[in-house]
């Protein structure tokens, strides 16, 4: 999976391309797009990566199937916020498909920097999400076509609002929105529930489709039953060789957010589940990484995807849902009131102590050793909470890394500096848990 050699000069050739007509050959840029993403998604299908376990080599395989199915259907497509609950759409045969998502595949065929540049040129502002930036240049250029509706809720980015009110001027498209109370309660559950109520019933007039209750109510129990599976899962990783990578993460993080209620996913995380059992021992350097990893970065992938002597054990956005604090307040009997318990009790929703409690919890669950904290440029939420998590997790005797970067733009990170960094963060470790250095590429 490491975007190193011969095959990051031909995707760097491919985005530098691309970026050069953006203006005057948008559609050429989409079929261009498009067919990059077709082929990688081919490659996942009949050439998956030797490296990866079966559940990361049937992560990639969703992502590229689910993402690349919405774009080659843009009248079925749904274009959402991360947090948003999804099953409706899935239920009535749509293709939900994230904002960063859509933004994390341009930004993989290398051509995230044209299409930020259409954002600013529009007016969209260089401090902003980058994430939100590459995807509003994909819709102010033409190059990404129209969906019929679009639908976000106020957890947790601030630049949603913005983004997906612009979104629905530019695509002239049926928008929803979903407001989520912060302090978690039933109420506010029966509260969200009834927005979500009214959202698919948009969806329902926008794209002329029936809902079927039934199926929710199928697909919902189902999304329960996954995130128990994946919650189990986490206690074994501990001290186990995960043979993953920093793009494996993101794929995971996309199924959470995007499948969850299908049987894929739950197929994905029972596998994950069930092949730890036969992991050799790890006896390296397990992290804990807070935000998107920075897939981009060849130093990154040089020290943590080829690395037999560092690993990520978990990233904190493919488990924002599983709940740590207690059971389910309600059952799987009302699928609206169970999407709205997940939706409002959220460890991105609310005041940032309730993010950092999940971290803890998921370093204690892996066994993490220490913990990246990646302040991805623009995410306030993440920058706000860094230093209390930085304080939550060093009081857990867990080493912290607080690190600035991009996880979208490679122009956004200053790679050397970032990369020395976390070298000499690897060896402080390495030195206080009396392990030998090896293994860095």
């Amino acid at each position: 999976m490491a975007d190193t050699g011969r095959s990051a000069q031909v995707v760097g050739w491919f985005g530098r391309t691309l970026d050069r007509h953006i203006a005057d050959s948008p559609d050429g840029v989409r079929r261009a797009l498009l067919a990059g993403f077709a082929l990688k998604r081919w490659q996942t299908r009949h050439l998956p990566s030797k490296g990866l376990l079966p559940s990361g080599q049937m992560a990639a395989r969703l992502s590229l199937e689910h993402i690349v199915g919405a774009l080659e259907h843009p009248d079925e497509m749904v274009v959402t916020s991360i947090f948003l609950p999804t099953e409706p759409f899935l239920a009535m045969g749509l293709r939900p498909v994230t904002a960063e998502a859509l933004s994390q595949f341009v930004s993989g065929a290398w051509a995230e920097d044209g299409f930020a540049r259409a954002a600013e040129d529009a007016g969209v502002p260089d401090t902003f999400c980058s994430y939100h930036r590459v995807l509003l240049g994909t819709a102010e250029s033409g190059v990404m076509s129209a969906p019929p509706m679009v639908a976000s809720c106020s957890v947790a980015c601030d630049a949603n609002n913005l983004t997906f009110s612009a979104l629905q001027r530019i695509w002239g498209c049926s928008r929803s929105y979903v407001d989520v109370p912060y302090e978690p309660t039933p109420e506010a559950c029966r509260y969200v529930a009834g927005q979500l109520r009214s959202c698919a019933k948009q969806a329902e007039e926008t794209f002329g489709r029936a809902l079927d209750e039934d199926l929710l109510r199928e697909m919902c129990a189902r999304s329960r039953e996954t995130l128990e599976v994946a919650r189990h899962s986490l206690a074994g990783r501990a001290r186990r060789w995960l043979d993953n990578d920093m793009t494996t993460e993101l794929y995971f993080a996309l199924a959470e957010h995007l499948m969850l209620g299908t049987p894929e996913a739950h197929e994905l995380y029972r596998t994950l589940d069930e092949e730890q059992a036969s992991m050799r021992a790890f006896g390296g350097t397990s992290l804990l990484w807070v935000h998107m990893p920075p897939y981009h970065l060849v130093p990154f992938q040089q020290m943590l995807n080829e690395s037999d002597d560092v690993q990520i054990a978990c990233c904190d956005m493919g488990y924002d849902l599983v709940p740590f604090d207690g059971g389910w307040w309600f059952g799987d009997g009302d699928p609206w009131l169970s999407m709205a318990e997940r939706l409002v009790r959220c460890s991105f929703n609310g005041p940032a102590t309730r993010r950092v409690a999940q971290a803890r919890e998921l370093a204690r669950l892996t066994g993490a050793d220490a913990a990246v904290v990646f302040c991805h440029w623009g995410c306030k939420q993440t920058m706000g909470a860094a230093q209390l998590m930085r304080e939550a997790l060093e009081a857990d005797g867990l080493p912290v890394l607080v690190i600035d970067g991009d996880g979208c733009m490679r122009s956004g990170c200053s790679a050397g500096q970032m990369s020395t960094r976390l070298t000499a963060f690897l060896e402080m470790v390495r030195t206080r848990s009396g392990r030998e250095m090896g293994g860095i590429g």
